[in-house]
């Protein structure tokens, strides 16, 4: 959490640095040169490697004092350092840039993560993904009238169906959270009305991306009729299977919140029932972030398979 917080807050001021790849003035004998892939660095004192041990040596120009070096060796330290702030925050960048226009849907647990992600707006992922959530959100009442009691997500200013507010926010991509105020209903009956919900969200804006959010789990003792872990864990392994089916995303937080009997963890729950402390919020971060990382590693692989394909065809 802390490389994360550091990524963050470091993000715009190392990206504004261009490092300075040369020595300082008084190691005159250093220079630059730019090798094959475009990065500039400096020849002068290059490590020469022991390919038996592994180990790496430096070496300095003849002549220099030990004062030189030993200022050679600091100005390297901190190139290292430039260059390794600057990679962190560039990944950062793209982590937060891999959501945008993505819009997390859901119920009053969501809704939690979107305050939370106010609080933490530094952080790239929050600047760029928005939320349409409201308490007692769910897919089945999602369908129901617009009138005064009804709870549909609020956008500028008024209630609104989900897809139109979609709509309106250029969504691209929605993370889905429901399955606490549905289950009353029983698992297939869930089921069933998640996949209308989506099934609407997608006649109305063709090509949007669907990623499931897996339900979380309720605080040891808070279970009600249909509304308990067991079923819980049914929708989500059902709704898991179906977004593999469908090409769907799906991101897994409900089993990182789990206490060892597959309750909601002391440490994760705010009310002894089903709402989140700061800690879980914690978690959806970095299960999300980590959903981001993996799916541009993917792009890069797949990049790089294009890229050598075309060049075992020229």
């Amino acid at each position: 959490m802390r490389n994360r917080k550091l990524a963050a807050a470091l993000m715009c001021a190392v990206l504004a640095i261009t490092p300075v790849l040369t020595t300082f003035a008084d190691t005159p004998a250093s220079s630059t040169e730019t090798s094959e892939n475009g990065v500039i660095g400096p020849t002068v004192g290059a490590q020469t490697g022991d390919s038996t041990t592994g180990t790496t040596e430096e070496t300095f120009p003849q002549g220099m004092t030990e004062e030189e070096i030993l200022q050679e060796q600091q100005n390297r330290a901190w190139l290292e350092e430039q260059l390794r702030l600057q990679a962190e925050a560039m990944h950062a960048f793209e982590i937060g840039n891999f959501f945008k226009d993505s819009v997390l849907v859901g119920d009053s647990v969501a809704l939690g993560f979107s305050n939370y992600a106010v609080k933490n707006g530094a952080f790239p992922i929050f600047q760029n993904l928005k939320f349409l959530t409201r308490g007692s959100y769910s897919v089945h009442n999602a369908f129901s009238a617009i009138t005064s009691k009804s709870c549909h997500p609020i956008y500028q200013g008024q209630q609104k169906y989900a897809w139109d507010s979609l709509k309106l926010m250029g969504a691209k991509h929605i993370y889905t959270f429901f399955g606490l105020n549905d289950l009353y209903a029983g698992v297939d009956n869930t089921v069933a009305t998640y996949l209308q919900f989506i099934a609407k969200v997608q006649s109305e804006i063709p090509g949007i991306e669907i990623t499931i959010i897996s339900t979380t789990p309720m605080y040891r003792g808070s279970e009600k009729k249909n509304l308990n872990n067991a079923n819980i864990r049914a929708l989500n392994a059902q709704m898991a299977a179906l977004a593999a089916e469908n090409g769907w995303g799906y991101v897994d937080i409900a089993s990182r919140l789990c206490d060892s009997d597959g309750c909601l963890s002391k440490v994760y729950c705010s009310d002894s029932y089903v709402h989140e402390t700061n800690a879980a919020y914690q978690v959806w971060q970095a299960a999300l972030e980590e959903y981001a990382e993996a799916h541009l590693n993917n792009v890069q692989s797949e990049s790089e398979d294009d890229q050598e394909q075309t060049t075992e065809t020229q």
